[in-house]
């Protein structure tokens, strides 16, 4: 009975190469939950990992779970296994969750940072070189625009940190 379990995971698992043969695969429809963080542990590693340590690491109950979600990601040709035993990312796939972030180095910062910082440069120029007092009507109207806009963007980039799916 264990092997017929095995053998039909092996099955479910086999399905999702098959599938990529046949025809374009949806990642988003089939890489998510545990499976999903695997890979964002993998891709923020950036560098091979054992099944244990990725147990370990995500807090999974065994490391056949991590093994189960490790094969499937290997059979859509995701990662791939090294002559160590070890687990790497052999291509970087498309996901909806990952297009409001940007890699640098070891690092994943939020798209909205980069105008944040930008909005608030702009802001904090014009505030050094181009407020003149007594205000006018225009420079108050400019000092809450570009006070607004600087605090939502900063708004924006802590929520899509806050809420980062890895």
């Amino acid at each position: 009975m264990v092997e017929r379990y095995h053998t039909s995971r092996k099955r479910r698992v086999k399905n999702l190469s098959e599938l990529d043969e046949d025809q374009k695969v949806n990642f988003e429809t089939i890489i998510k939950g545990t499976t999903l963080d695997i890979y964002f542990y993998l891709l923020r590693k950036k560098e091979a990992a054992g099944v244990r340590e990725i147990q370990r690491s995500l807090d999974l109950s065994s490391p056949s779970v991590s093994f189960y979600h490790l094969e499937k990601l290997e059979n859509l040709g995701v990662i791939r296994k090294n002559r160590f035993g070890n687990y790497e990312i052999s291509k970087k796939i498309d996901i909806s969750a990952l297009k409001q972030f940007v890699m640098i180095g070891n690092y994943t910062l939020p798209r909205f940072s980069f105008y944040a910082i930008f909005i608030t440069m702009v802001f904090v120029g014009y505030l050094l070189f181009f407020l003149t007092f007594p205000l006018s009507i225009g420079e108050v109207f400019a000092l809450i625009f570009g006070f607004l806009s600087t605090s939502i963007f900063w708004i924006e980039t802590f929520l899509s940190w806050h809420n980062r799916p890895f």
